[in-house]
């Protein structure tokens, strides 16, 4: 699997994944406008689908207009519909362009497993940074949005968040996953299950 990694160009400075594979194409949380999105992907490539770890502007911006290009799925918790519903408000307040809202297509608030194409996708449910908040697990790799970072965890102050709920999150789901596990997240670089265990503050006090 390729994994292409994209750091959006508006203040929040958010990870846009794109994963390939026997070419065909996932895209995680398009954080940034369509067209700073589009040279991360072979015109050869087919997009099978966009997933969402949750609902925020900064990770489904232009999920609605990559979707209408390429024909595909918009996946993510329905849970966090009422972030999607907020989301026109959201980039006002923020003052951020709106590309619209995505509808979803496919519902994994109670999924456990998806797959799509050649891609095998476990879902993990983090609730606490917001109320649908999930994490995938791809071939052994952890893209964890913003239920954790690089010795950080995601902002618990906004709507639908709890820093207890995110930290039992991190605990239950994600930190019974291999040490090994390599952890692509929402903002900042990479990290591991380890390092995380170790060193991350916010799970060592």
């Amino acid at each position: 699997m390729i994994i292409k990694t994209h750091v959006s160009r508006t203040p929040f400075q958010e990870n846009t994944y794109i994963l390939a594979k026997n070419n065909e194409v996932l895209i995680i949380d398009p954080g940034d406008r369509m067209e700073n999105i589009l040279p991360y992907i072979n015109p050869k490539d087919k997009v099978l689908a966009v997933l969402a770890t949750h609902g925020h502007l900064d990770h489904v911006s232009s999920a609605k207009k990559l979707c209408e290009k390429f024909g595909c799925p918009f996946i993510i918790n329905s849970k966090d519909q009422a972030l999607l519903d907020h989301l026109k408000k959201s980039c006002e307040s923020y003052r951020q362009e709106y590309y619209g809202t995505p509808k979803i297509d496919i519902d994994i608030a109670d999924k456990k497993a998806l797959s799509i194409g050649p891609f095998d996708i476990k879902i993990l449910h983090t609730p606490g940074h917001s109320q649908g908040g999930v994490c995938f697990l791809v071939d052994g790799i952890l893209f964890s949005g913003d239920t954790l970072f690089r010795r950080s965890i995601g902002n618990t102050t906004f709507y639908g968040g709890d820093l207890e709920t995110l930290l039992n999150s991190i605990k239950n789901e994600l930190f019974t996953l291999a040490d090994e596990t390599i952890v692509y997240p929402g903002h900042m670089g990479t990290t591991t299950i380890a390092e995380e265990k170790k060193y991350n503050p916010y799970l060592n006090l």
